[in-house]
């Protein structure tokens, strides 16, 4: 018999045994996640984030295994923990479901991918502004190419979210003219 509660996470049924059998609620299907590989992390972070909290799974991924004193907080994140972990490694390609499939917790998971990720974020960001910053036009040089690499420039420096105030901008700009 099914449960008639709307809210509930499962389904209930009896099986020749007497005793009920439990089907997780339907989950979305995990081959249709976009595979993380390695690029754009925060957006892969955010969709698998949004994913895991629709179906209430979420809280596994900030929250180790609950002590053993109350045995439906173990079984609810028992459950959540399977659900987020299958999840996250489904939607990591081969080589990283190599390095975080010996993972037990998907909090573990998840944690180490946003200590690599955001961190190489650090990283990708010093080096798109110290091109803009080390970028200088040359007088020998077309200025509408020139203005393209600027503007190139400025388009890597939206993409990683940083923001420059226009006043900044547009005085390294001039300060970057040739002196001519």
């Amino acid at each position: 018999m099914a449960d008639n509660n709307n809210n509930s996470t499962t389904l209930e049924n009896q099986n020749s045994f007497g005793t009920p059998t439990v089907f997780a609620k339907p989950f979305s299907d995990v081959s249709k996640i976009e595979v993380f590989s390695g690029q754009n992390f925060r957006r892969w972070q955010e969709h698998m984030s949004t994913l895991l909290d629709m179906y209430g799974v979420a809280m596994a991924l900030s929250t180790s295994k609950p002590d053993e004193s109350s045995a439906k907080q173990v079984e609810d994140w028992t459950y959540a923990n399977k659900v987020c972990q299958h999840t996250l490694l489904s939607a990591l390609s081969n080589d990283l479901f190599d390095v975080y499939c010996s993972y037990k917790e998907a909090k573990e998971i998840w944690d180490s991918l946003i200590l690599k990720y955001t961190v190489e974020d650090v990283v990708r960001q010093r080096f798109v502004i110290g091109n803009y910053y080390r970028w200088e036009m040359i007088e020998d040089k077309d200025i509408k190419i020139q203005i393209n690499e600027y503007h190139k420039l400025l388009e890597d420096i939206k993409a990683e979210n940083i923001l420059l105030p226009d006043e900044f901008v547009s005085e390294l700009l001039i300060e970057k003219l040739p002196s001519s």
